[in-house]
C-alpha cells in the first residue's frame, strides 16, 4: 500500500506568524499588519490592513484553539466532565441501536502526543462482515489519514503516526506512515457490532485495537520525555471569539504546529511590523482592529454554518475526509468544540 497521503492545512499565514502578533503582547507592543510592504505602523491607514490580516489569522486559528479544547477536557483535565482517561490510549464507549447511528456498535477515541516519539496504532484482522473507521485529526483540523474496511480492508495492519519533522526510519512490519503536521493528533473510530457478538467477542475485539509508543513496539528503551508541559488552560468560548486573548493562546498553541520550510520569509516580514513606542498613541485603535478582525471571521464562520446544514463534516469534507477551504474547516471545528 502507498504511503498515507499527508492532507497539510493550508494556514501557512497562521502557523509562521504568531510569534509576537497582536494579542501576544501587551497592546503598546502589539504588531500592525501590512505584510505586503513589511512597513512600521506609521498611521491609522493602515489599520483596515491589520483588520483584514486578523480576520485571516483568526479563521486559520479557530480549528487549532477548538480542537486542544476538546483535547484538554478528554484526556488532560481531570476534574473535566468530559475526561475519558490519559493520552495515548484508546478510549471505548459503546453505542446502542438507540443511538443516532443505524447500527448499533462501539466508539473508539484516543489523543496522541507525537512529541517524544511516534505512535503505532495497530488495527487486527477483522471478519469481512464487520465494517470499521478509524480517522485521526490533526489540530489543524487536517485529516492525515482515514483508515476503514472500505480504504484499507479487513486485514490486520499496524500504522506508525509520525509528528512534524520526524526523520526516524521505518522499521519492519509498519503497514504504512502517517504523517501528522501537528503533535498532538485525536483519533476517533466506530466499529460495528455483530448480532453474534456476546461480551466476551466484543472485549476481544477492542483489545486487539491498539495504541503504543515506537519504542515499546520495538522493544527497546524510550527517548527521553519532552520538557514538562504546562498545558494551557483553554480560553472560554465567549472569550475565544471576542478577545485578543485569542492570538495569545494560538501563540503558546503553535508549539504543537512547529513553522514549516519555506515560511521564514513571511515571519520575518511580520517582525518588521512592530509598533514603536512613537507610535503608541494608535495601539488602542490596533487592538480594535484585532477584534474587528475576529468579529469579521466569526461571521463569515457563522454564514457558513447557516448554508451547510450546521457545519456537518460529511457537507464539508471532500472524498479524503479533508475540508475545501480554511472557513470550512473553522465552522466544523466550533461545530466538534460544541458537541465535545
Amino acid at each position: 500500500m502507498a504511503a498515507l497521503k499527508r492532507t497539510a492545512f493550508a494556514m501557512a499565514l497562521a502557523a509562521t506568524a504568531l510569534t509576537g502578533l497582536p494579542g501576544c503582547r501587551p497592546a503598546s507592543t502589539a504588531r500592525a499588519t501590512t505584510p505586503s510592504t513589511g512597513d512600521a505602523l506609521a498611521d491609522a491607514s493602515e489599520l483596515p490592513g491589520r483588520r483584514a490580516l486578523a480576520r485571516e489569522i483568526y479563521v486559520a486559528g479557530v480549528p487549532l484553539l477548538a480542537r486542544y479544547a476538546v483535547v484538554h477536557a478528554r484526556n488532560i483535565d481531570r476534574a473535566s466532565a468530559e475526561y475519558q482517561g490519559p493520552l495515548n490510549v484508546l478510549h471505548w464507549v459503546m453505542v446502542s441501536a438507540e443511538s443516532s447511528r443505524a447500527e448499533p456498535g462501539a466508539t473508539v477515541s484516543a489523543s496522541l502526543d507525537l512529541r517524544a516519539e511516534p505512535m503505532v496504532l495497530r488495527v487486527p484482522a477483522l471478519p469481512a462482515a464487520r465494517t470499521y473507521v478509524m480517522q485521526l485529526t490533526d489540530l489543524l483540523a487536517s485529516v492525515p489519514a482515514q483508515i476503514s474496511s472500505r480504504s484499507s480492508g479487513n486485514q490486520a495492519g499496524d500504522y506508525l503516526v509520525v509528528g512534524p519533522g520526524w526523520q526516524g526510519t521505518v522499521p519492519v512490519g509498519i503497514t504504512d506512515v502517517i504523517h501528522a503536521d501537528t503533535s498532538l493528533v485525536s483519533v476517533s473510530g466506530w466499529i460495528q457490532q455483530l448480532a453474534t457478538d456476546s461480551v466476551h467477542s466484543r472485549q476481544q475485539l477492542q483489545r486487539g485495537f491498539r495504541v503504543q509508543p515506537l519504542s515499546r513496539y520495538l522493544g527497546v528503551a524510550p527517548p527521553p520525555m519532552p520538557t514538562a508541559t504546562e498545558w494551557p488552560q483553554p480560553l472560554p468560548a465567549d472569550l475565544a471569539r471576542q478577545s485578543a486573548l485569542f492570538f495569545g493562546q494560538l501563540d503558546a498553541l503553535l508549539s504543537f504546529a512547529p513553522m514549516q520550510p519555506g515560511d521564514r520569509d513571511l515571519r520575518q516580514r511580520l517582525q518588521q511590523l512592530e509598533i514603536t513606542p512613537s507610535q503608541r498613541n494608535l495601539a488602542h485603535a490596533a487592538t480594535r482592529a484585532l477584534r474587528d478582525g475576529m468579529a469579521d471571521g466569526q461571521r463569515e464562520i457563522d454564514q457558513r454554518r447557516v448554508a451547510v446544514e450546521d457545519c456537518q463534516s460529511d457537507s464539508l469534507q471532500g472524498r479524503d475526509g479533508d475540508y475545501s477551504d480554511a472557513v470550512s474547516r473553522a465552522c466544523a471545528a466550533q461545530r466538534s468544540l460544541k458537541e465535545g
